[in-house]
């Protein structure tokens, strides 16, 4: 066996052993539905809980007083402030002061004022912070009974046939060329794989760094490079901890697919399906997990995407990205002799992963704008934003011009890393500055 594979089998092996590894790879799956799970759970929670509301009209303007029945207020329009499970409603003419809102139950004070109707706004007072749904529910609520007030003032419409003349457009997004739909939904699954690629560049591209510095700090490099071309090793290293990562994600992968298969077959079998369909389920023709999935308008996108062709193509711009940003951290780790050290060099090394992970918010929103195009081709931000452009359909030329200026790339950046690796190895007593680092790439290969 040559001897550069065994270097690749030891960095493979003695990591992909160790408790931590198995223990962040078999429960890692997991721990993000649990993480989906218990956000759903206290989305819930807070939507459940009851929302006790005082909306003070002092003007009298969309409330008056009902007649025998103690003086209690109600709305004019009383379908505009229907009974929710999460929000009650109770109206008056006075406010409350501080003290005695304090010493109330309600969660929130409305007041409107004599101006209600030209400005549409009107001031909620709290002591603990409104939940997003309540106020959502509030303004919808408010906003019907001031424009039903207003058509009633200033047109000789009745509301109900003013509502039937409005009109909301919704737009259906389709690809001229592909006819895809659902464009700003598939942008989102691969915001998603850009984010893992984003995480495992970096943190594998670390571990790799870390075990240059280790091995340099403890000398041992010393007596290994005796055996083995310092370009030999510097490549082994890149390899066997980049199958590591590798690994990880096909696990990952294998154990997601199995969740949500399982997750659909338990929905299935014990009613929790026809739950969720409520009303769809006596309109489909069957009621199983992957109908549901393709009746819902969200998330019938992931029975859209093109998933042999993101994995595909997920797998080589991680292959490519890893051995890309892993060899300049390999230069980095050999160029100093603790990890304290190597800040000054990690930043520029970083800065084009880091952008290329916020940029993908913008490419989100404009996925063949110039600067997704442009990030799409540069090497050093490709592995990550090409990802989201993929979701979404690309030209099959920009993938593989892409692909082939990032193995161009990847070639020379390794043959440079690989110079700094050779020279920083052994080198020892002080920090390199950027122009030794420069001039170590000039030395010729001996």
């Amino acid at each position: 066996m040559k001897r550069w594979l065994i270097v690749v089998g030891r960095e493979y092996k003695t990591r992909v052993r160790k408790r931590a590894f198995i223990i962040s790879t078999l429960l890692g799956p997991f721990l993000m539905v649990g993480l989906v799970a218990l956000m759903v759970f206290i989305a819930m929670t807070t939507i459940e809980s009851d929302s006790k509301v005082l909306i003070v009209d002092h003007k009298n303007i969309l409330t008056y007083t009902l007649q025998g029945n103690d003086g209690a207020r109600v709305p004019s329009c009383s379908e505009c402030f229907p009974p929710r499970d999460f929000l009650e409603y109770r109206f008056t003419n006075e406010a409350l002061t501080t003290e005695e809102f304090l010493e109330s139950d309600y969660s929130a004070m409305l007041e409107l004022d004599d101006g209600i109707l030209q400005s549409a706004k009107a001031l909620l007072k709290y002591e603990l912070s409104v939940p997003t749904k309540v106020k959502s529910a509030i303004k919808r609520d408010l906003g019907e009974a001031i424009e039903r007030l207003r058509v009633k003032n200033e047109s000789s419409l009745d509301y109900e046939t003013y509502k039937r003349l409005k009109v909301r457009v919704g737009l259906v997004t389709q690809d001229v060329v592909t006819e895809d739909q659902n464009i700003e939904n598939k942008s989102g699954i691969g915001f998603a794989f850009s984010m893992f690629m984003f995480m495992f560049i970096l943190i594998y591209g670390m571990h790799v760094m870390r075990g240059v510095i280790e091995e340099k700090s403890s000398r041992i490099v010393e007596v290994v490079i005796s055996v083995i071309r310092p370009e030999a090793l510097m490549g082994a290293k890149m390899m066997g901890i980049g199958l590591l990562g590798l690994t990880q994600i096909v696990v990952w992968s294998i154990l997601s697919w199995i969740l949500f298969m399982g997750f659909g077959f338990y929905a299935e079998s014990s009613g929790l399906l026809l739950e969720l369909m409520g009303d769809q389920s006596s309109q489909l023709a069957a009621t199983d997990f992957i109908t549901y999935i393709e009746s819902d308008s969200e998330l019938g996108v992931l029975l859209q995407v093109d998933w042999a062709m993101m994995l595909g193509w997920g797998a080589f711009f991680y292959v490519a990205g890893f051995a890309l940003y892993s060899s300049l951290f390999a230069a980095v780790g050999a160029a100093v002799e603790q990890e304290s050290d190597a800040q000054y060099l990690l930043i520029p090394a970083m800065l084009p992963l880091m952008f290329s992970y916020m940029v993908n918010i913008f490419i989100m929103e404009s996925p063949d704008s110039t600067l997704a195009i442009f990030c799409s081709f540069f090497p050093f931000t490709s592995p990550i934003t090409m990802m989201v452009r993929l979701s979404v359909g690309v030209p099959w030329w920009h993938v593989v011009i892409s692909a082939m200026i990032l193995v161009v790339t990847v070639y020379f950046m390794v043959k440079f890393a690989g110079k700094i690796y050779r020279t920083g190895i052994l080198m020892y007593g002080k920090k390199p500055t950027f122009r030794e680092l420069a001039r170590w790439l000039m030395y010729k290969n001996r």
